[in-house]
This record gives structure tokens, sequence and C-alpha cells, in this order.
């Protein structure tokens, strides 16, 4: 019935949550993940559940570089984000600072000065404060 499959949805996103915010659950999973079969879990939560972004961003950056800097790319730097709700623009500040915090001031200049990075996405107000949050978070 679908108020049963509507509660454990419920029941099974408050778990991932608190489980996601648990420093020794994400530390567990950073340490112990198949790196490939959890990318594809990881993006696929960013894909239909935007409630957990900010959560599995960092993890997704300290388990597949690579996937989570070609993630920000394809899906916030080179689409025109004036045609998306703010909260995916808002998510840019975590994602912002995750990146400086984990890989480095240099990787996050790199990625805000890359030629895909869209100049109209450079110039929307809520990117520019992104990024300036990003840089001045110590």
């Amino acid at each position: 019935m679908l108020i049963e499959a509507l509660q454990k949805y419920c029941d099974a996103e408050k778990r991932l949550w608190e489980e996601l915010n648990n420093d020794k659950d994400k530390q567990y999973f950073i340490d112990n993940a198949n790196v490939s079969e959890a990318t594809l879990l990881i993006e696929d939560l960013f894909r239909y559940i935007r409630i957990v972004v900010p959560a599995t961003f960092e993890l997704l950056l300290k388990i597949d570089k690579d996937a989570a800097l070609t993630f920000i790319k394809k899906y916030y730097l080179w689409q025109d984000l004036a045609n998306y709700s703010d909260n995916r623009v808002c998510d840019l500040k975590m994602m912002f600072t995750d990146i400086k915090n984990i890989l480095g001031e240099n990787e996050l200049n790199k990625i805000l000065k890359s030629k895909k990075f869209l100049p109209v996405n450079k110039r929307n107000k809520k990117v520019k404060e992104a990024i300036k949050f990003a840089l001045n978070e110590n």
C-alpha cells in the first residue's frame, strides 16, 4: 500500500539523515565504502533527494574527488542556474566551502576560474555570495 511505502521512505530518510550527520558513521563510510558503488549511490541521492546534498557532497569529495568535481560542474556550474530554485544555488555555498576545506583553496580557485563555469552563473548574486563565503570561511 502507498501509505506503508511512504512511511518506510520517511523512516529510511530520517535514519539516513541521522547517519549522514554522525561523524563516526561518516568516517566508517569513508574508510570502508566500495568507492564505485558508493559514488553511484551518492550521485543518485543528489539527483533524487535534494535535502541530503549538504551532508553527502562532503562524503563524495572524500571518497571520489573526481566524481564530486564532475558532479558540481555538470549539475551546477555548466547549467544556467537562473532556471533553478534558490535552494540549488544555495547548495553551492556549502559545496564550495567543502572543496576549499577538503581539497584546498587552490582546487576551489581552479573550479572558479574554469572556462566552463558559465559567465551567467558567475554574475548570479547567490553564486557570488557562495563564492565569497567559501573564500572567507576559515
